[in-house]
Order: C-alpha cells, then sequence, then structure tokens
C-alpha cells in the first residue's frame, strides 16, 4: 500500500478498450512501483496457465480518477483494483458486483479473516472484494539508537510496548546523539495514510472512527479516549520528536536523523536498503486497553457490474488467488500473503523470521476500516484535521475532531442514512 502512488492523469486510461469478449478479458491495475513487477507478468503467467483466455494487463495512470470517470461513462473494464476500503461505496452506488460464487469455496476459507471482512458488503453480507495480500503497520528501529538509549526492543506482538513505554523510548531517543526526531510518522505522506495510519491510536484506546452498530460519528471518532490519543500524539510533535512533513521520506532510512518510524510493510525494501543488520521490527504498541491495534487491507479484485463474461472471469480471479500466485506476490512486492496456503511456497513468508509480525499482526490485531458507504468521507473528514493537528501543533484536538464527526454524521444524513444502513 503506497500512498504517493495516485498521481497522473485518467486521461489515457479512458482511451483504452475495456470490456471484451469470450475467450478474452482485460484488468485494470494501478500503475505502482512495488507492485509492477507482478502485473508485467501477470498477463504470460495467466496465458501459460489458461491459453483459452486471452489477458489484458491494463496499468493506468491517475487511476482513482480513470476508475470513476469510467463509471460514470459507463466504460469500465471486466476487471478492476480496488482500494479496499472504498468497496462499500462501490457497492452501494450498484458499481461492482458479488464474486463470492466466483471463487473456490476452499480458497475463501483459506483466506485471512481481516481481508474477507474488508471484502464483504454488510446489508447482503455477500463478497464483493478480495485481495492476494494482507497489509499492516509496524515500528521500525534503527537498533544502534535504540541499544545506545538502552531502550527494550519488543521482538513479538505478546511483548509489544505499552503506551507509556512507547512514550519513554520517544523520549530516551531524543538525548541520542546523531537522533534529530526520534519518530517518523510519514506526515510527508497525507490523505489515506493520516486515516490507515493514525486510526489505530484510538482504536486501541478504545474509541473508533464511527459507531459500527449505529453509524453515528459523534461520540465515539471525538470520544475522550480519542482526544486523549492524539492529544499525546500532537504533544509529541511539539517536542520536536516526530519528523515533520516539510523534512521528506528519508529521515529514516536514508538521512538516518530519525530511530523509529511508523509506517507500513511496503517500506521493507528500502528500509533494509539503508540500514542492514541495524533495521529492526517492532509490532505495533499497545496504545491502550484493547491492546495491540493495527491496520490492514489494501488494494484487490472487484468486477464491474456491467461485466457479463463471469465464466473467464472466475477462472481469472481463482488463477489470481491460487497459493502459488499468491505467494508470488508476497515474494514481489513483500505484503503478507493472505492465504495460509501461500505461507510455505513463498520464499520470504515460509522461513520463521523479522517478518512474521506481518503476518501476527494481520490475524490478531487487525482492525479493518469501516465498511459503510460513508467510508470516502470518514476518511476525508479524519486526514484533514490529522493534517491540521499536526501541521505547526496549534489545532485543538477535541475542536478538529468535533468537526470530524459533525462531518461524517452529516455525510450520513445527506444521504438519508445509506440506506439499508440507515435500517439496521
Amino acid at each position: 500500500m503506497n500512498y504517493q502512488r495516485l498521481i497522473g492523469s485518467s486521461a489515457l486510461a479512458l482511451c483504452i478498450a475495456t470490456q471484451a469478449y469470450a475467450g478474452e478479458i482485460t484488468a485494470w491495475v494501478i500503475d505502482a512501483a512495488a507492485e509492477k513487477p507482478y502485473f508485467d507478468q501477470l498477463g504470460a503467467a495467466f496465458s501459460a496457465a489458461h491459453p483459452d483466455v486471452t489477458l489484458n494487463v491494463v496499468p493506468v495512470p491517475g487511476y482513482v480518477d480513470a476508475i470513476q470517470a469510467a463509471s460514470v461513462s459507463g466504460n469500465l473494464p471486466d476487471i478492476i483494483l480496488l482500494d479496499g476500503p472504498n468497496m462499500a461505496a462501490s457497492a452501494w452506488a450498484g458499481t461492482i458486483q458479488p464474486i463470492g460464487n466466483l471463487l473456490d469455496p476452499t480458497l475463501l476459507a483459506d483466506t485471512m479473516p481481516g481481508v474477507i471482512a474488508q471484502g464483504t458488503y454488510g446489508p447482503d453480507g455477500k463478497l464483493y472484494h478480495i485481495s492476494a495480500y494482507d497489509s499492516t503497520v509496524i515500528l521500525w528501529g534503527n537498533k544502534s539508537y535504540l541499544e545506545a538509549a538502552g531502550v527494550r526492543i519488543p521482538t513479538s506482538v505478546d511483548n509489544a510496548w505499552t503506551r507509556d513505554e512507547f512514550a519513554a523510548a520517544v523520549e530516551a531517543l531524543s538525548k541520542v546523539d546523531g537522533v534529530r526526531w526520534p519518530l517518523d510518522m510519514k506526515l510527508n505522506y497525507g490523505g489515506e495514510w493520516m486515516t490507515y495510519g493514525f486510526a489505530p491510536f484510538i482504536q486501541s484506546a478504545g474509541a473508533d472512527l464511527i459507531d459500527r452498530d449505529t453509524w453515528k460519528a459523534d461520540g465515539t471518532v471525538n470520544a475522550p479516549e480519542a482526544v486523549a490519543a492524539i492529544t499525546e500524539l500532537q504533544d509529541w510533535y511539539k517536542n520536536g520528536w516526530i519528523v515533520p512533513a516539510s523534512a521528506g521520506d528519508n529521515q529514516f532510512y536514508g538521512e538516518k536523523t530519525a530511530a523509529l518510524s511508523w509506517v507500513g510493510n511496503w517500506m521493507w525494501p528500502p528500509h533494509a536498503a539503508g540500514l542492514g543488520e541495524d533495521m529492526v521490527m517492532i509490532p505495533a504498541p499497545a496504545f491502550g486497553p484493547e491492546g495491540v491495534t493495527a491496520p490492514n487491507g489494501g488494494w484487490g479484485w472487484s468486477v464491474p457490474a456491467s461485466t457479463t463474461n463471469l465464466e473467464d472471469v472466475s477462472t481469472f480471479l481463482n488463477f489470481v488467488m491460487s497459493d502459488a500466485e499468491v505467494a508470488k506476490y508476497a515474494d514481489i512486492t513483500g505484503f503478507a500473503p493472505s492465504r495460509a496456503a501461500a505461507v510455505p511456497l513463498s520464499e520470504k513468508f515460509s522461513t520463521p523470521g523479522v517478518q512474521d509480525l506481518f503476518t501476527a499482526q494481520g490475524n490478531c490485531c487487525a482492525v479493518v476500516r469501516p465498511v459503510h458507504p460513508a467510508y470516502p468521507a470518514i476518511t476525508l473528514s479524519w486526514s484533514r484535521a490529522m493534517l491540521n493537528i499536526f501541521s505547526d501543533g496549534a489545532a485543538d484536538v477535541q475542536t478538529e475532531l468535533d468537526g470530524v464527526a459533525q462531518y461524517i454524521d452529516m455525510d450520513i444524513e445527506d444521504n438519508a442514512g445509506y440506506p439499508p444502513f440507515s435500517a439496521n
């Protein structure tokens, strides 16, 4: 999951032929560096296994804009990649169709619960989205700095830092020679990262982005637990302990002026290259009574409602979600495989090691982003608030989170509760 990649024009994508005929299918994919090697070989790999079906794999610049434009014009391809948290909005709008009946039940039973939860639309309980991987966020550390600070280095979810230990570690690291900022929280990312990366702190503390029973935000996203958690992080920022957005992306693995980095598994390659044996992987902190809490989810496969060539699409979905392909995806990208059967086939994940944190957190501690049509409003309002809170440190956290609650609840009200959610 790379939050800097959705840029460019959608004009190219809209000029591409989309819907195909029996024996031929077209899939649109994101034009992203981490996944590009996998998508580059996908067409040939599929053709070798299924020579009777032609697969056109089309990387699309400006992907989000292209999908939106093609949805309006009715020009979507047979298969699309969709970012998981946007599934519910697409299902509610009727843009995509259920895919559970297109997939082998054995395959589905072998898939991580969080991946299934991310792809399941609540009102009808049907699966609309499936991913070959799961993502998570951990604390990456510079071992030399941690040892100089005398900080304990957790090695598993069971011995993760508590909130107090995390704060003490950050303070101790601030006093180590060579450390300008103890913690990089990727404020330079902005956008969806601000929800994906920061919501776990309020969720661990006992709050959430929205009440998932009543689908009301007021009293949940701005609850005292949420305000206290974000206020503590803002205090760290005011203390000069968090890398500001203006410092860019490489303070941890390049300049080595940051001792810790809170970011996802997509940064494994540059971290390993930059730090070598000094790189350590530390589980997400237990920031509150809910314990270790981490985000999950990412891009996966969905089928537009306009697609009729379902036999060939089913062949593709079962191929791309096969244990061998899921393992290949994991080895190419570094993302944790979403299927248990793929783990023994993966070079990166079959051998016990530090990467086990990715799968451990995915299986024990993942909190799916709200599967609700209002998610675009949820993430937009929350992200803006986080940017305000961590821009100069002057924004009042309670006021910002009250604004988030108001924005979300107004969006839901303006859409009559997004029926049938309003009937729940």
